[in-house]
């Protein structure tokens, strides 16, 4: 909901609770944006209660999502409380620092829940740059300090923490020019126009472009600097774990895992976080002419964006090895981008077309748990088989020796 004109009023019809498994419970929570003058004044509160009344659960329950300034947390806890007098289960989320304002212990007799949150805990800096890197999504540094305050909260509270990705855009002087929408790892994880800075630290990986270009659909300047974060693993587990020390009666995950890479993590993966990460990675028939790459495991393959070779080392390669040349076409389909080649085992590889390659290469930048990558088409010449061809996957952990290809099981027979 905004507050325009002295009143609150849905941006977006509310959704409404649809029906759901009965081992889910749904909470609804109303995202409360506008203007910072007198948001809870008398004359708006009697509509912005029964609006609220109106979305909450059949039990009574909502949650506010409020980024109220600290000199308005006063006036927050006591429409917080007049709230709760229609609505018994009244949950908020918070910022990091609030224990250490004035008014917080009254906003604590007002609500039920809290579910402050532990990450972008500072802006973007000003002056980016290959020495001066923003900052990341998670630091878990600046989680547990940050933690120590909540020790002390006297009602239940739930940490809230980051499973997502961001991509941001940096001008040449190192200010922010806002985020990229709506992309993929492979917008530019292979980008031909982007050269990694560094190494990629908690997430953070740093790329600077050396031309004109677009990603994802946004301009990018010669000069300008594309930064990509998403939520570091071992620093997700950290802190998860720090929470729990310090009283946190659960956490909750920003965002939900829909499958889209801005949304980071899956939900396998996510459930794992206390084990190591060991993808486990198999090439399989589909079809006559098609084949499967799939991450048979609970873990996902996180994308590669920068190696240790030089700043176009990047991605994963799977590789197939022919005893003679096999395969009259080869189609990219799920992958980036295939090449096809002679004499792989040179020091220098000759590029050939497919017709004639003894081994075609498949690049791509991550491969979620459970999931599959699946080529195009693959049209065998006349006479072959797959049988002596193998493969591999470069940069994949366990990956990297020559493996036969996985036949594809026989539908079962009708009873």
């Amino acid at each position: 909901m905004e507050l325009r004109g002295g009143g609150w009023r849905w941006k977006a019809p509310p959704l409404g609770v649809a029906a759901v498994a009965p081992e889910l419970h749904v909470v609804p929570v109303v995202r409360l944006a506008g203007e910072v003058k007198g948001p809870f004044a008398p004359a708006a509160m009697a509509g912005l209660v029964e609006k609220l009344k109106a979305v909450a659960t059949s039990a009574g329950e909502v949650q506010l999502d409020f980024d109220c300034p600290d000199r308005l947390l006063g006036d927050y806890a006591a429409a917080l409380g007049e709230i709760r007098r229609t609505i018994p289960r009244v949950s908020i989320t918070a910022l990091a620092h609030w224990p250490r304002l004035r008014d917080f212990a009254a906003l604590t007799k007002n609500v039920s829940e809290i579910a402050p949150m532990f990450y972008d805990l500072q802006r973007d800096p000003t002056g980016v740059g290959a020495e001066a890197p923003p900052p990341p999504i998670l630091d878990p540094g600046q989680v547990a300090a940050a933690l120590r305050a909540w020790q002390a909260c006297a009602i239940p509270w739930r940490a809230g923490l980051p499973t997502f990705a961001r991509l941001t855009v940096f001008d040449r002087t190192g200010l922010s020019r806002g985020q990229i929408p709506h992309w993929t790892w492979e917008d530019f994880c292979f980008h031909k126009s982007l050269h990694t800075l560094a190494p990629t630290r908690l997430g953070v990986t740093l790329l600077r472009a050396d031309a004109d270009t677009r990603v994802a659909g946004t301009p990018v300047a010669a000069g300008e600097i594309v930064a990509s974060r998403f939520t570091d693993r071992a620093a997700l587990a950290q802190s998860i774990e720090r929470a729990r020390e310090a009283g946190a009666a659960g956490v909750t995950l920003f965002r939900l895992p829909d499958g889209s890479d801005p949304a980071g993590s899956s939900p396998g993966d996510l459930a794992r976080l206390a084990s190591p990460a060991l993808p486990h990675l198999i090439l399989r028939v589909s079809d006559d002419e098609h084949l499967e790459l799939v991450n048979d495991s609970p873990f996902d393959l996180a994308p590669r964006l920068a190696g240790e070779k030089n700043d176009r080392d990047r991605g994963y390669a799977l590789e197939l090895d022919l005893p003679a040349p096999v395969f009259r076409e080869a189609l990219a389909g799920d992958f980036w981008r295939v090449t096809g080649h002679t004499n792989p085992d040179a020091k220098t590889p000759a590029p050939a077309a497919v017709p004639l390659a003894t081994r075609l290469t498949f690049w791509f930048s991550d491969l979620r748990a459970g999931a599959a990558r699946r080529t195009g088409l693959l049209p065998r010449a006349p006479g072959t088989t797959l049988t002596g061809v193998r493969y591999r996957i470069l940069n994949v952990e366990g990956a990297t020796a020559w493996k036969p290809i996985i036949p594809t099981e026989p539908p079962a027979s009708p009873p």
